[in-house]
């Protein structure tokens, strides 16, 4: 069944607008994320500049706030900051497929479930469960959906390697963070799940399923729902880790452009 709206009309709609072929056509790895700290350290690493791409005067939807591209060791990265959610995480990752894009990261912070995850740890998630309402629109219509198995590994690897403590398990979704109950956290626990946030997760992971190309999720907890909220976790310690799962998931990109998986 064709759909209405498609990425092939906004790019359409930006070439029209003057956008030319070099800055519509990607390669390389595209990481999305939501923390500034991420990217001033993709910045460092890959002389990020800032792209031209699919501004909001052409995007029918959200459109990313924050577009960079740059390189490392001769592979291309797209850094971009999306508008945070499911819905509208989907479209960006549906232009950059369509644009080109060979791998997709999303590198940010999540919602810890509590013991054994500290702040200052790295989550790797594996598979995204729970309920979200955009992941069923790319195939996720059992409710879970499992990460690019070798992303996964690469990713873990990487922090592991940089002194990192790293849980690899499941991630929940819940888009309603303040209907979150404590039945809710344990029952997600109970199915193998370190973090919870917006279904992002699920969306990438069903979204690089459906189309085909690699595709991963790297986060660090800044909120314990098992303690509530406290925004003094905002520290030193979250900045270096914000600079880490940067240098992690850049790791994990050129380990998996060497093993051909990109």
């Amino acid at each position: 069944m064709a759909q209405l709206i498609t990425p092939k009309q906004t790019i359409a709609a930006a070439k029209a607008a003057g956008a030319n072929d070099e800055d519509l056509e990607l390669s390389g790895v595209a990481i999305l994320t939501f923390n500034r700290g991420i990217v001033d350290r993709l910045g460092e690493l890959c002389d990020l500049e800032d792209a031209s791409w699919l501004g909001p005067h052409v995007h029918p939807y959200a459109g990313p706030r924050v577009v960079k591209r740059g390189e490392r060791e001769g592979l291309e990265v797209m850094v971009l900051v999306p508008s945070m959610g499911a819905s509208p995480l989907a479209c960006t990752v549906e232009d950059l497929i369509a644009g080109g894009i060979g791998a997709l990261f999303l590198a940010c912070a999540a919602w810890s479930l509590g013991s054994p995850v500290a702040f200052g740890d790295v989550l790797v998630p594996s598979f995204a469960v729970g309920p979200d309402g955009t992941s069923i629109h790319y195939g996720n219509s059992a409710g879970r959906v499992d990460a690019d198995p070798a992303v996964v590994a690469a990713l873990a690897e990487s922090a592991q390697e940089r002194g990192a403590t790293v849980h690899v398990g499941g991630n929940a979704s819940c888009e309603a963070l303040y209907r979150i109950t404590e039945e809710m956290v344990e029952s997600f626990r109970d199915r193998g799940c370190v973090s919870m946030e917006n279904g992002e997760a699920a969306v990438l992971f069903a979204a690089c399923r459906l189309f085909g190309i690699p595709g991963g999720a790297i986060f660090q907890p800044y909120i314990d729902l098992t303690e509530g909220w406290n925004p003094d976790r905002f520290d030193d310690a979250y900045e270096a880790t914000c600079r880490l799962q940067a240098d992690v998931v850049l790791d994990a990109a050129l380990r998996l452009r060497d093993e051909k998986v990109i």
